[in-house]
Protein backbone atom coordinates (compact mmCIF):
# COMPACT_ATOMS: atom_id res chain seq x y z
CA UNK A 1 0.00 0.00 0.00
CA UNK A 2 1.35 3.52 -1.20
CA UNK A 3 2.47 5.52 2.08
CA UNK A 4 -0.04 8.29 0.68
CA UNK A 5 -2.91 6.07 0.85
CA UNK A 6 -3.98 6.28 4.56
CA UNK A 7 -7.37 5.01 4.98
CA UNK A 8 -9.88 6.09 7.38
CA UNK A 9 -10.61 2.95 9.62
CA UNK A 10 -7.10 1.19 8.52
CA UNK A 11 -5.21 -0.44 11.46
CA UNK A 12 -1.98 -0.19 11.46
CA UNK A 13 1.15 -0.95 13.38
CA UNK A 14 3.38 1.84 14.86
CA UNK A 15 7.21 2.46 15.85
CA UNK A 16 6.71 4.16 18.97
CA UNK A 17 4.31 1.44 20.74
CA UNK A 18 3.62 -2.47 20.62
CA UNK A 19 -0.10 -1.85 20.17
CA UNK A 20 -2.31 -1.83 16.60
CA UNK A 21 -3.77 1.66 16.13
CA UNK A 22 -6.97 2.30 13.69
CA UNK A 23 -7.68 6.06 12.24
CA UNK A 24 -10.65 7.51 13.39
CA UNK A 25 -9.71 10.80 11.97
CA UNK A 26 -7.18 12.63 9.81
CA UNK A 27 -7.07 15.56 7.66
CA UNK A 28 -3.69 17.07 5.34
CA UNK A 29 -2.05 17.36 8.91
CA UNK A 30 -3.15 15.51 11.33
CA UNK A 31 -3.75 11.97 12.28
CA UNK A 32 -6.49 11.08 15.10
CA UNK A 33 -6.15 7.30 16.12
CA UNK A 34 -7.43 5.03 18.70
CA UNK A 35 -5.74 1.94 20.19
CA UNK A 36 -6.12 -1.45 20.42
CA UNK A 37 -5.71 -2.47 24.58
CA UNK A 38 -5.73 -5.81 24.10
CA UNK A 39 -8.19 -8.94 22.24
CA UNK A 40 -9.86 -8.73 25.40
CA UNK A 41 -10.48 -5.75 26.31
CA UNK A 42 -11.02 -3.83 22.68
CA UNK A 43 -10.40 -0.08 21.97
CA UNK A 44 -9.42 2.87 23.63
CA UNK A 45 -11.89 4.89 22.68
CA UNK A 46 -14.61 2.91 20.89
CA UNK A 47 -17.13 1.40 22.75
CA UNK A 48 -16.59 3.73 25.53
CA UNK A 49 -19.23 6.65 24.10
CA UNK A 50 -20.27 7.88 27.50
CA UNK A 51 -16.55 8.36 28.92
CA UNK A 52 -14.83 11.88 28.46
CA UNK A 53 -11.91 10.93 25.88
CA UNK A 54 -9.12 12.73 24.59
CA UNK A 55 -8.22 11.36 21.13
CA UNK A 56 -4.87 10.27 20.23
CA UNK A 57 -2.96 12.51 17.76
CA UNK A 58 0.06 12.97 15.86
CA UNK A 59 1.29 14.70 12.51
CA UNK A 60 0.68 13.34 8.92
CA UNK A 61 3.97 13.05 8.10
CA UNK A 62 4.80 11.31 11.41
CA UNK A 63 2.48 8.74 10.66
CA UNK A 64 3.41 8.16 7.65
CA UNK A 65 7.11 7.85 8.62
CA UNK A 66 6.49 4.99 11.36
CA UNK A 67 3.64 3.11 10.68
CA UNK A 68 2.66 0.07 8.47
CA UNK A 69 -0.79 -0.79 7.38
CA UNK A 70 -2.00 -4.12 8.55
CA UNK A 71 -5.59 -4.24 7.97
CA UNK A 72 -9.37 -2.20 7.80
CA UNK A 73 -11.93 -2.11 9.97
CA UNK A 74 -14.88 0.33 9.19
CA UNK A 75 -16.04 2.38 11.30
CA UNK A 76 -19.43 1.63 12.36
CA UNK A 77 -22.85 4.10 12.56
CA UNK A 78 -22.66 4.86 16.08
CA UNK A 79 -18.67 5.06 16.21
CA UNK A 80 -19.00 7.61 12.95
CA UNK A 81 -21.97 9.51 14.99
CA UNK A 82 -19.00 10.18 17.63
CA UNK A 83 -15.95 10.17 16.74
CA UNK A 84 -17.42 12.25 13.45
CA UNK A 85 -14.56 12.22 11.03
CA UNK A 86 -16.64 14.10 8.79
CA UNK A 87 -15.67 17.40 10.94
CA UNK A 88 -13.41 19.66 10.68
CA UNK A 89 -9.74 18.87 12.79
CA UNK A 90 -10.00 22.89 13.71
CA UNK A 91 -11.84 26.03 12.79
CA UNK A 92 -11.56 29.43 12.97
CA UNK A 93 -8.24 30.10 13.17
CA UNK A 94 -7.06 33.59 12.70
CA UNK A 95 -4.18 35.80 13.93
CA UNK A 96 -6.23 38.65 13.42
CA UNK A 97 -8.52 38.32 16.18
CA UNK A 98 -7.42 37.53 20.08
CA UNK A 99 -8.90 36.25 23.21
CA UNK A 100 -9.95 38.85 25.47
CA UNK A 101 -9.44 41.45 22.70
CA UNK A 102 -12.53 41.29 21.13
CA UNK A 103 -14.44 44.39 22.34
CA UNK A 104 -18.04 43.95 20.54
CA UNK A 105 -20.11 43.80 24.15
CA UNK A 106 -23.08 41.91 21.52
CA UNK A 107 -23.17 39.21 18.93
CA UNK A 108 -24.97 41.01 16.50
CA UNK A 109 -22.36 43.98 16.89
CA UNK A 110 -19.78 40.96 16.65
CA UNK A 111 -21.51 39.79 13.23
CA UNK A 112 -21.42 43.41 12.58
CA UNK A 113 -17.98 44.45 12.86
CA UNK A 114 -16.25 40.80 11.77
CA UNK A 115 -15.90 41.40 8.28
CA UNK A 116 -13.57 44.76 9.04
CA UNK A 117 -11.04 41.77 10.13
CA UNK A 118 -11.76 38.68 8.07
CA UNK A 119 -12.68 38.06 4.63
CA UNK A 120 -15.55 35.59 3.27
CA UNK A 121 -13.98 33.10 3.11
CA UNK A 122 -13.00 32.93 6.51
CA UNK A 123 -16.58 34.02 7.89
CA UNK A 124 -18.65 30.96 5.58
CA UNK A 125 -17.11 28.14 7.20
CA UNK A 126 -19.61 25.75 9.23
CA UNK A 127 -19.32 22.93 12.05
CA UNK A 128 -21.97 20.95 10.70
CA UNK A 129 -23.62 19.66 14.28
CA UNK A 130 -25.93 20.91 16.40
CA UNK A 131 -24.26 20.51 19.91
CA UNK A 132 -20.99 20.14 21.02
CA UNK A 133 -18.72 20.28 24.44
CA UNK A 134 -16.36 23.19 24.12
CA UNK A 135 -13.35 23.74 27.06
CA UNK A 136 -10.99 26.69 27.41
CA UNK A 137 -7.81 26.79 28.60
CA UNK A 138 -6.17 28.08 31.75
CA UNK A 139 -3.60 30.49 32.41
CA UNK A 140 -1.21 27.86 32.77
CA UNK A 141 -2.38 26.06 29.75
CA UNK A 142 -4.39 23.36 31.36
CA UNK A 143 -8.16 22.00 29.50
CA UNK A 144 -10.63 23.20 31.54
CA UNK A 145 -13.79 20.84 31.93
CA UNK A 146 -16.04 21.31 28.70
CA UNK A 147 -19.29 22.67 28.79
CA UNK A 148 -21.97 22.11 26.24
CA UNK A 149 -23.29 24.49 24.00
CA UNK A 150 -25.70 24.17 21.35
CA UNK A 151 -26.69 26.43 17.90
CA UNK A 152 -29.00 28.39 17.62
CA UNK A 153 -29.84 26.96 13.99
CA UNK A 154 -29.02 23.14 12.83
CA UNK A 155 -25.36 23.56 12.59
CA UNK A 156 -22.43 26.23 14.34
CA UNK A 157 -21.40 28.84 11.98
CA UNK A 158 -17.74 29.89 12.91
CA UNK A 159 -18.82 33.32 14.28
CA UNK A 160 -21.53 31.51 16.69
CA UNK A 161 -18.93 29.27 17.57
CA UNK A 162 -16.08 32.24 17.86
CA UNK A 163 -18.96 33.91 20.42
CA UNK A 164 -19.51 30.83 22.62
CA UNK A 165 -15.39 30.28 22.84
CA UNK A 166 -14.87 33.82 23.54
CA UNK A 167 -17.68 34.40 26.37
CA UNK A 168 -16.09 30.76 27.54
CA UNK A 169 -12.16 31.64 27.42
CA UNK A 170 -12.76 35.04 29.65
CA UNK A 171 -14.32 33.46 31.96
CA UNK A 172 -11.57 31.50 33.31
CA UNK A 173 -8.61 33.30 31.57
CA UNK A 174 -7.99 36.94 30.70
CA UNK A 175 -4.96 36.69 29.11
CA UNK A 176 -4.56 37.94 25.83
CA UNK A 177 -3.85 35.01 23.09
CA UNK A 178 -1.66 34.62 20.29
CA UNK A 179 -4.42 34.60 17.46
CA UNK A 180 -7.70 32.31 18.36
CA UNK A 181 -8.63 28.99 17.02
CA UNK A 182 -10.73 26.21 17.92
CA UNK A 183 -9.46 22.50 17.98
CA UNK A 184 -10.94 18.78 18.17
CA UNK A 185 -10.27 17.33 21.58
CA UNK A 186 -12.15 14.06 21.37
CA UNK A 187 -15.85 13.36 23.14
CA UNK A 188 -18.09 13.04 25.90
CA UNK A 189 -20.82 11.42 26.33
CA UNK A 190 -21.97 10.73 22.54
CA UNK A 191 -20.94 14.24 21.51
CA UNK A 192 -18.12 15.64 20.00
CA UNK A 193 -15.77 18.20 22.10
CA UNK A 194 -13.41 20.50 21.09
CA UNK A 195 -10.75 22.86 22.66
CA UNK A 196 -10.63 26.56 22.83
CA UNK A 197 -6.64 26.92 21.90
CA UNK A 198 -4.64 30.28 19.88
CA UNK A 199 -3.71 30.11 16.40
CA UNK A 200 -1.10 26.99 16.68
CA UNK A 201 -2.16 23.71 18.22
CA UNK A 202 -1.45 22.81 21.94
CA UNK A 203 0.20 19.73 20.62
CA UNK A 204 2.56 21.72 18.26
CA UNK A 205 1.49 19.62 15.33
CA UNK A 206 0.78 22.74 13.18
CA UNK A 207 3.64 25.08 11.99
CA UNK A 208 1.38 27.98 9.97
Amino acid sequence: MGLDNLILGGIYTINWGDKLCRIIGMDDDEIFYDCLLSEKFGWTFSGHFKKKCYFYRVSRTTFLENSAYKDTLPLTSKEFSVFRPDLPLRIGRTTKLSWNSIKEDTYTLFLKNIHTHENDDFINKTLEIRSIFLAPYGKKNGIYKGTKIESKSTYFDVLELIWNAKELQESVNNKISNGIGIFRLGFKDYTPSFYIGEYLDNAGILKY
